[in-house]
């Protein structure tokens, strides 16, 4: 199994924090408020997965892309592009749930 390696990372409250993480896993981060888990998943994995997809595009598109910051870590390895789900709410209708606004019901269903 492929893992994404994650070595000391250092962001707000976080200090010096190491994680191994499966790919092709739906992973899912929970914990009370303040430990940490914006911080790692919007400042780090997602920052620096939307960094290197922006890497590929031309100087002309990069100019007119987000700017996204270098998350405070020492190592970020065999990253590739994430699917990210925004916590602010998600609108759609009553039936909607996070697989079928983020179009993700179709890849999980057989």
């Amino acid at each position: 199994m492929s893992y994404i390696i994650i070595k000391g990372l250092t962001h707000n409250n976080l200090k010096n924090i190491s994680l191994k993480l499966p790919k092709n896993k739906i992973i899912v981060f929970t914990g009370v408020s303040g430990s940490g888990k914006s911080s790692i998943v919007f400042d780090t994995i997602a920052a620096q997965s939307q960094r290197q997809m922006n890497e590929t595009y031309s100087a002309f598109i990069r100019g007119r892309l987000p700017k996204y910051k270098k998350p405070h870590v020492e190592l970020i390895d065999n990253l590739t592009a994430s699917v990210i789900v925004n916590q602010s709410p998600l609108g759609g209708n009553a039936r909607s749930t996070v697989g079928t606004i983020s179009d993700l019901y179709s890849s999980l269903t057989i």
